[in-house]
């Protein structure tokens, strides 16, 4: 099965979940994170592990599998990295 990292990249504002830069989440296929996850942060980047779980690349980022700077809709003040780490 295909998994997946989020990583916090930056917090420029208040995060009302308590992310910090560096904290990393880890799921399974089409699958939440294997521990609470912010539903806001979720909707913004399942979109992405839905493409990349079903062969999309971004060959424009340094590691094609992965996709930098999405935005938490909170007013963007967080942002994330998604990787598929495996398949």
């Amino acid at each position: 099965m295909r998994k997946f990292e989020y990583q916090v990249e930056a917090v420029t504002g208040h995060c009302s979940c308590g992310y910090k830069v560096g904290d990393v989440f880890h799921c399974e296929g089409m699958n939440t994170p294997d521990v609470p996850f912010c539903g806001g942060a979720y909707m913004a980047l399942f979109p992405i592990q839905v493409a990349l779980h079903n062969g999309a690349t971004f060959n424009f980022e340094k590691n094609p599998k992965s996709k930098r700077n999405l935005a938490c809709p909170d007013n963007g003040y967080v942002t994330f990295k998604l990787t598929m780490i495996e398949g």
